[in-house]
């Protein structure tokens, strides 16, 4: 499949790409190992505000990068999905994306690897997926969502995956909701507003949603403890030639970063940790005081690999998928 095809295929099944051509020239040359203590190695990381990337904030923050000889420029996006497209285009070298959206662009022939862990679900409740609805709207399960309007905030993602399963698993009919796309910061407003009857809010934008409308709306459902606990959510993952050419600089990533898991780790809960979050979700600390903190691995398992692929098989998102231990690369391998 040529890069152009591959492109378009991305756009098509994974998401709506970015709406600027990703045009951009690769981001950080790899320096030669001799230049690494004149120079970092410039790594540009596609994120998404949400607290899944604390560890990689963390890792900037406390210097774990730079003692790896890389300096991490971050480019902030509305969904995993989003930042695939510049990954393929060498916008950026390292994307954090949900399982969903990274096994969907894998089935259209794209050539995307696990480089590390980033987050599972909770193996109970509360967990950082919330189904949220307006006080009064009568609905309390999936069965009362089937024509009604549902936010995630890109569609054909882990969100949009864990909330159509919870529908089904609560006496509904995925098929029978209409999902529409709204970013997690405008969630609330549009839900309090009655621009959509209900939401699938990821954290910290359940904790504040439910501070500053909790007047108005309320939680009815945990969509990944209730459908599958312990589960796999998000990764961070590279393109497999880059891998294959510049192994060791990926390496030097996922050290810095999986020091950064067990600082956050160490730290849930803490103000530290809290004051980190707020800086890059522009969340009040205040606000993210009750926030229900996912899991943060440093691997990624086959299991938790096959788990996605049959589930998104059931949800209309099946097709021909490489075997999970093809997809992982040794830096996220348990």
């Amino acid at each position: 499949m040529t890069g152009i095809t591959r492109r378009a295929a991305l756009g098509a099944a994974v998401a709506r790409p970015l709406a600027a051509a990703v045009a951009m020239p690769l981001a950080g040359a790899v320096a030669a190992p001799a230049l690494l203590a004149q120079a970092p190695t410039k790594l540009r990381v596609s994120v998404i505000p949400v607290l899944d990337v604390a560890p990689l904030h963390a890792a900037i923050a406390q210097g774990y990068f730079a003692a790896e000889g890389i300096e991490i420029d971050t480019s902030s996006t509305a969904g995993g999905a989003t930042g695939l497209p510049g990954l393929v285009a060498g916008q950026f070298r390292i994307a954090f994306s949900n399982t969903v959206s990274i096994l969907l662009g894998i089935r259209e022939g794209l050539d995307f690897r696990f480089v590390s862990g980033a987050s599972r679900s909770q193996p109970a409740p509360p967990d950082a997926m919330a189904v949220m609805v307006r006080k009064g709207s009568g609905i309390t399960d999936g069965k009362g969502l089937e024509g009604k309007r549902i936010a995630s905030n890109t569609r054909n993602n882990i969100v949009w995956l864990r909330g159509m399963s919870w529908i089904d698993r609560t006496g509904g009919d995925y098929r029978k909701v209409t999902t529409v796309e709204v970013p997690f910061p405008q969630m609330a407003d549009a839900l309090a507003g009655g621009q959509i009857d209900a939401a699938i809010f990821s954290e910290p934008f359940v904790t504040a949603a439910l501070q500053s409308h909790g007047d108005r709306i309320e939680r009815i459902g945990w969509p990944i403890s209730e459908t599958a606990p312990s589960s796999s959510v998000a990764q961070y993952v590279a393109m497999k030639d880059d891998l294959a050419r510049n192994g060791e600089v990926f390496e030097r990533f996922a050290r810095g970063l999986h020091k950064g898991v067990d600082w956050v780790n160490e730290r849930l809960g803490k103000p530290e940790l809290l004051q980190l979050i707020s800086g890059f979700s522009r969340v009040p600390v205040e606000r993210l005081q009750n926030c229900a903190f996912t899991a943060y691995p440093k691997d990624v398992s086959e299991a938790e690999l096959a788990e996605v692929i049959s589930t998104m098989g059931r949800h209309g998102l099946g097709g021909r998928y490489p075997a999970p231990a093809e997809l992982i690369f040794r830096t996220a391998k348990a």
